[in-house]
């Protein structure tokens, strides 16, 4: 069974994961996702994914390319 993590560790990760949205949308998806891959840790990488999805749903719908769900 792992420890729970520190609120340090998880203020890092948030920091990291919001590091690599803004990358994504300054520098592209690309190379997000190289920087993503290169920290080597698959749970980051996944959160990462997920973050990535909302952020890019929330913006896509915000400049109406496309419509929210119902």
């Amino acid at each position: 069974m792992s420890e729970p993590i520190s609120d340090e560790e998880k203020k890092r990760e948030q920091d990291m994961l919001q590091n690599l949205v803004d990358v994504a949308f300054h520098d592209g998806v690309l190379v997000a996702i190289e920087k993503a891959r290169a920290l080597k840790d698959p749970f980051l990488l996944d959160a990462f994914h997920d973050l990535l999805v909302d952020k890019l749903h929330d913006e896509l719908v915000a400049r109406d390319k496309i419509k929210q769900a119902e």
